[in-house]
């Protein structure tokens, strides 16, 4: 029980953020989106990164002041306390509990077509290797994630500019889409808001990882700014290619028409293992972060003390439990209990649910007027995503009622010593 190491380098952090934000989603989510409002698509994604930066903001300043292996439920402890932290952690284990087996699913049917499995025997597979990742010291495991950003990011970009630069290149081409619209319609721009957000979460799992920084006060505000600054550039160069193609059909395969134009008739072959690698890295990014929640809640006595058991700095008890946990809820889907969308719509209210708690914690500590003006920001923007994208209200309110009689039954874990940057009102 040697404790977490501080294995994260602002590279490796960046390599690790990327790997928790960048899903299959951005394979499909540009063609959706010409689909929806056609020449407002590539503004449409620019006004979703502008509206994040208040949640970024939040989170930055959090992890920077209070770099904890519990992240947003750490946060909701310094808000609220011990019952706030604890409803929290049940909120955001009862997200990914779902969330993450749909993206293995989602990954799953991209490879079931080059590797004959059914979708969630794919999905499976990709857990098991992500799963195994961890089984070795978190140093390697941060280097070999830093490995497949690299890798991942490189291979994306590159399709994705060469799809660019080839499109309608050729002999009696079609007519080259505008990428910005010659009239602007502000009521287009907003309809995909709600679709295209969701390529923008992840940062709330990062959070997660403050902890481990070997100088998180001033690598991990480093970490989260470059990483968005890479992920917003890469949607961005997706959605020029996409918008480049001037599609008429296709629209939910745009990559594949993208790789297709690239690599010619392998484009599609090279797509289904892209999504595999990026669907890899994504499970991998994610299970780091939420074996660290689990680690946490050992730590403050929610879980038993065995659940934070380390080797070589990984909590491999705590991943072997999240390992677990997802193959079930996969296993279950692929026997037809749950519907991939049901899934989906559960996690991504709890997460809303969570972006609203952050903002809340950071007002109640907020130091001057401009983390007042963030936090108010942040919240408004977990409200007006909360009322547009409806809400099954049983769900979490189950996990809320779980959470509090766990936190009322549970005797709290020893104080541990609060670093003089944990200290609200300290400098």
């Amino acid at each position: 029980m040697s404790g977490l190491r501080k294995p994260l380098t602002i590279a490796r952090g960046i390599a690790l953020m990327l790997n928790i934000v960048i899903g299959a989603g951005i394979l499909a989510l540009p063609g959706l989106a010409v689909k929806q409002v056609g020449d407002h698509a590539f503004l449409a994604w620019i006004l979703c990164a502008l509206a994040s930066l208040p949640l970024l903001g939040v989170f930055i300043v959090m992890g920077r002041r209070y770099p904890d292996a519990g992240g947003i439920a750490h946060y909701a402890m310094i808000g609220f306390g011990r019952r706030g932290y604890t409803v929290a952690s049940f909120l955001l284990l009862g997200a990914v509990l779902f969330g993450l087996p749909s993206i293995a699913l989602t990954g799953g049917h991209y490879l079931s077509g080059v590797t004959g499995l059914p979708p969630f025997a794919s999905g499976l597979l990709l857990l098991a290797l992500a799963t195994a990742m961890h089984m070795a010291p978190s140093a390697l495991v941060s280097r070999v994630n830093a490995f497949m950003a690299v890798v991942i990011t490189v291979a994306i970009v590159l399709l994705a500019l060469a799809g660019a630069l080839l499109a309608n290149s050729g002999e009696g081409a079609a007519h080259v889409p505008s990428l910005l619209p010659e009239t602007l319609e502000p009521a287009r721009v907003v309809l995909p808001f709600m679709m295209l957000f969701f390529a923008f979460t992840g940062w709330e799992m990062a959070a997660n990882t403050a902890e481990e920084f070997s100088n998180p006060r001033r690598d991990f505000p480093i970490a989260m700014l470059a990483s968005f600054a890479l992920t917003v550039s890469i949607y961005l160069v997706i959605a020029f290619a996409t918008q480049r193609l001037g599609l008429d059909a296709g629209f939910e395969t745009a990559f594949v028409d993208i790789a297709r134009v690239s690599l010619g008739a392998s484009g599609g072959m090279a797509v289904a293992w892209l999504a595999g690698a990026i669907i890899l890295a994504n499970l991998a990014g994610a299970i780091w972060a939420v074996s660290r929640m689990l680690y946490s809640l050992s730590r403050e006595g929610i879980l038993p003390a065995f659940v934070r058991t380390t080797r070589g700095g990984s909590p491999w008890l705590a991943v072997g439990m999240t390992s677990l946990a997802l193959a079930s809820v996969l296993c279950a889907s692929g026997a037809g209990l749950f519907r991939l969308d049901w899934m989906l719509a559960l996690a991504g209210q709890n997460f809303l649910i969570l972006y609203g708690i952050a903002a809340l914690s950071f007002l109640r500590i907020a130091r001057n007027a401009a983390e007042v003006l963030l936090a108010v920001l942040a919240g408004a923007l977990a409200a007006y995503l909360v009322v547009a994208h409806g809400l099954a209200p049983a769900y979490p309110l189950a996990l809320v009622v779980v959470a509090l009689l766990v936190a009322g039954a549970c005797r709290p874990a020893p104080a541990r010593p609060t670093p003089p940057e944990e200290v609200p009102g300290s400098a």
